[in-house]
């Protein structure tokens, strides 16, 4: 989870407490989390036909 939370803090612009907060959220609702990219179109932007394999499994 440390490279996640220098990602959100270096490309996001977050400081270190909320890149936490972050990721402690997407722990808490980590089944949720890929409905909730299915339901944004975020997995029709994934690379590679990632985001068909990754609607296969939800």
């Amino acid at each position: 989870m440390e490279e996640f939370i220098e990602t959100l803090m270096t490309k996001v612009g977050l400081d270190r407490k909320t890149a936490e907060k972050v990721v402690d959220v997407i722990k808490e609702h980590a089944d949720d989390v890929p409905k909730w990219l299915g339901k944004s179109g975020a997995l029709d932007k994934l690379p590679g036909g990632l985001g068909d394999k990754i609607g296969g499994l939800l």
